[in-house]
């Protein structure tokens, strides 16, 4: 069987990663390096902080944070702003969050037995702490963990310096950049072509070559095919420096996430709806980060496009010979696991269909070549 992955990030790598050990003849389609528009991340694997895209409340706090300059709205795929205003305080089905559940659990238990095998990335489970600099803000977000669908496990607790936190003891981090050169290795038999692929046909055709099956987990890029993807970008940077909070943790009212690492410490922001190659707005989320890191250098800064579905849900779904994996949004880390997992299961034949997560994949609503 060959099969084609067109995207390099990490839903398109662990989609590789599995279908590698079915002896499936792959080829990795990337147009910059592995790991492109997903390296930016802060390596937190956190998929219990689910947010619910199409709710009233999580446009207020858009707006909110658009207010204090944490979000900046430049422009948004109008397929998925028309799919957002149709749904929005729509429930998702009780199905729909078992799958997801089982999905943040698949995704928890990987990235450990990955790291029990060999721990050349970084892993750590001492779990994640959620600050709050205003009271208000912690006991209403207690309040959401409360009802939360996915039943986490928190505890509430004090922090110097903030009005306090919630701790998810079960949740874990990596180093992004560490692990996708882990994956590399576990790819070894499998081709890498960097190159931009503009065109596929539904029979599996892609540039002169016929596949059995593609596999488009290109983020982004999938809304020129009609799928209601927009994009919320992020910026990471690589530092060197000090912080005294043991635990990896997210500045919630700014949304900011900082993991130390062996070698670095990652500092991630930024939920811009924005297409655009400009990163100036970066240096706003080291300076909020700095109020906490004491920062002596900065490494690098890199920058991806977080493909978001209208209600954050992942979009897992076949079409004739294609399938498709995007729309995790900002958990696109967290969920790559179970995405790839589902998508070369998928691709397999041993699911047709993952009801809701494949409602908007159909002929009506593609656009793509059927030439």
């Amino acid at each position: 069987m060959k099969v084609a992955i067109v995207g390099g990030g990490i839903v398109g790598l662990f989609t590789a990663y599995y279908l590698s050990k079915e002896n499936v003849d792959v080829t990795v389609f990337e147009k910059a390096f592995l790991g492109n528009g997903s390296v930016h991340a802060a390596g937190l694997i956190e998929p219990y902080r689910f947010d619910k895209i199409n709710s009233l409340s999580m446009i207020k706090k858009m707006m909110k944070y658009r207010s204090i300059g944490v979000t900046n709205i430049r422009s948004v795929n109008a397929n998925w702003l028309f799919s957002l205003i149709a749904e929005l305080n729509k429930p998702a089905p009780p199905e729909a969050w078992e799958i997801m559940r089982f999905m943040a659990s698949y995704s928890l238990k990987e990235y450990k037995r990955m790291a029990e095998e060999r721990n050349d990335f970084d892993y750590e489970e001492n779990g994640l702490l959620e600050l709050y600099y205003d009271k208000s803000s912690l006991e209403k977000a207690v309040e959401e963990e409360k009802g939360n669908p996915f039943r986490p496990k928190f505890e509430v607790t004090d922090v110097k310096g903030f009005a306090g936190g919630i701790y998810f003891p079960e949740l874990s981090k990596v180093d992004t950049f560490k692990f996708i050169n882990r994956m590399e290795r576990e790819l070894d038999n499998v081709r890498v072509i960097i190159k931009e692929v503009k065109k596929v046909g539904i029979d599996g055709t892609l540039e002169g070559a016929k596949y059995d099956r593609v596999v488009l987990a290109s983020g982004v890029s999938l809304r020129n095919l009609g799928l209601p993807i927009t994009a919320f970008k992020g910026y990471g940077y690589r530092v060197k420096g000090e912080v005294e909070i043991k635990y990896p943790f997210v500045l919630a009212e700014y949304g900011v996430a900082v993991a130390k690492n062996s070698d670095h410490i990652k500092i991630t922001g930024g939920f811009d709806a924005d297409f655009s190659e400009d990163s100036n707005r970066a240096e706003f989320f080291l300076g909020v980060a700095s109020k906490v890191v004491g920062v002596n250098y900065v490494y690098d800064l890199t920058m991806g496009y977080r493909p978001c579905s209208p209600d954050g849900f992942p979009i897992i779904g076949e079409y004739e010979n294609l399938v498709f994996s995007t729309g995790a949004c900002r958990l696109g880390w967290s969920f790559a696991p179970a995405m790839g997992k589902m998508t070369s299961d998928m691709v397999l034949g041993r699911a047709k269909s993952y009801g809701y997560l494949s409602r908007y994949i159909s002929g009506r609503n593609l656009r793509v070549d059927t030439t």
